[in-house]
């Protein structure tokens, strides 16, 4: 899937549900938002968890590091693809990012910017593999994203300890294009934020000067 593709995915998705306990699952389902990331899952649950979003007419993102009872290798990424068929894929591991976009899946590079070092690697690597976006952690750090957004230009994620609209909105004024959160009550806040975002791409431009 191409990146415009997913640019506009999640334009219209400032709010995804990060899914860490498979029994959230239903209520990601039912909330407004169309993405949902799944933190978690093992080899036993995983098929039905996607199975259950993809029948929502939701999009699935596995993020491959967390799940357990598979071999993080080709073959899974493979299967992921053939027999699972989530809509993408989400790792701080540029081989399987790689290997996922070969297999046609949406690709996802989560970057944990922790110090200016950290964000170098990560800005190369991002570079370097072309994932369709990358979420960033900790999102809450404008500077962050500022500098992020200077140097990519795949679309934005952030996440990380994400609870109120305020901090919703600081990241997509900051340039973020969506947050993800596992925040529940943030789920039922997707209308508000997205009506606020329409509002604003409706209101005429100003001249220079006023």
């Amino acid at each position: 899937m191409s990146t415009r593709k997913c640019f506009l995915m999640f334009q219209a998705n400032p709010i995804i549900a990060a899914v860490r306990n498979p029994k959230d699952i239903h209520d990601a389902i039912a909330s407004d938002t169309q993405i949902i990331f799944l933190l978690g899952g093992n080899i036993y649950n995983l098929k039905k968890m996607v199975e259950y979003v993809n029948h929502a007419g939701k999009y699935a993102f596995v993020h491959l590091d967390l799940i357990k009872g598979y071999a993080q290798d080709n073959y899974f990424i493979k299967y992921l693809k053939e027999e699972i068929n989530p809509t993408g894929i989400i790792s701080t591991k540029n081989s399987l990012v790689a290997r996922a976009k070969q297999e046609g899946l949406m690709t996802i590079q989560r970057l944990f910017l922790l110090d200016s070092s950290a964000m170098d690697v990560s800005i190369n690597s991002a570079k370097k593999i072309r994932p369709d976006a990358v979420e960033i952690l900790p999102g809450l750090v404008p500077k962050i994203i500022h500098s992020v957004k200077k140097e990519l230009t795949v679309p934005i994620i952030t996440g990380g300890f994400i609870e109120t609209e305020e901090e919703v909105r600081s990241c997509i004024d900051a340039g973020a294009i969506s947050a993800s959160t596992s925040y529940k009550p943030l789920w039922d806040a997707f209308s508000s934020i997205k009506n606020e975002q329409n509002n604003r791409e409706d209101e005429p431009l100003k001249p220079e000067g006023e």
